[in-house]
């Protein structure tokens, strides 16, 4: 019959979606280098093509591609440090969820200049210059963010920089917590990293793209909002690779990515 399938290799599935350093495309794996959540994954390729015509109808009679670039585009739904900084063009390899915390041992009072000493149960973890946030219980906007000035880990207290004060009661208990920073408008350049793909076709055969070197050139989309859980909306730029870059010779005769199958 017109139209008759050939195979079961339909294209209806999801795919996980990893990034790391350039030299550890071959080793990227889901449990250290996923984004996690992952809809509408989509790479294309867009050949372009220079013509040769003949006559006055011009006809073409040859081609030569002299061109294809390729782009990649999917939405991220899980709003980590790691993407967030990843979707503005940073890197974002080296950010981790914070695991580092502590509470009050004490009550720190408000008053009109604000309290910049919070004595703590415990200043195991905290170095100088990172940056906090106390949330006082009950009330999840009245949050202190503000950066360690110096630490007694004798007294078990965190000094704040003195105009990052707060002047709201912290009672006793109450969680600080060491947080990452990602800088918004930030003109830091991102190194070139690198992603591996991989999806399932509706038959659930496994399909790998490996991507020796891109650049996230957009994605970065912070929306609160009650009617729709929103995402990131990211973009990939792949580039040619040049001699100095790793599995320059791997890639040589594919081009920008490689497409692993079975089928």
């Amino acid at each position: 019959m017109a139209g008759e399938a050939k195979s079961e290799k339909f294209m209806l599935g999801s795919a996980t979606v990893m990034i790391g350093p350039q030299a550890d495309l071959f080793n990227l794996n889901p449990d250290e280098h996923s984004i996690g959540l992952v809809k509408n994954f989509t790479i294309s390729g867009q050949p372009a093509y220079t013509e040769l015509t003949q006559g006055v109808k011009n006809s073409v009679v040859y081609s030569v591609m002299t061109g294809n670039p390729v782009t990649a585009t999917m939405e991220v739904f899980e709003h980590t440090s790691k993407n967030l900084a990843y979707g503005l063009g940073l890197d974002g390899s080296a950010l981790t969820p914070s695991t580092v915390k502590t509470t009050l041992n004490a009550d720190v009072p408000a008053n009109a200049a604000g309290a910049d000493t919070l004595p703590v149960t415990s200043a195991t973890g905290f170095a100088v210059g990172d940056w906090i946030q106390a949330v006082v219980p009950g009330y999840s906007d009245r949050m202190l963010v503000a950066k360690v000035k110096t630490i007694d880990s004798t007294a078990k207290t965190l000094q704040v920089v003195s105009s990052q004060k707060f002047d709201y009661q912290l009672p006793i208990g109450t969680v600080v917590q060491k947080v990452n920073v990602v800088g918004i408008g930030s003109k830091a350049n991102q190194p070139f990293l690198a992603a591996k793909v991989v999806g399932n076709l509706a038959d659930n055969t496994p399909v790998a793209l490996l991507i020796p070197k891109i650049r996230i050139t957009g994605g970065f989309t912070l929306a609160f909002k009650t009617d729709a859980f929103g995402n990131l909306p990211y973009k990939f730029q792949p580039y040619d690779l040049v001699s100095t870059d790793p599995f320059y010779d791997d890639f040589l005769p594919f081009g920008q990515a490689m497409l692993a199958s079975a089928n």
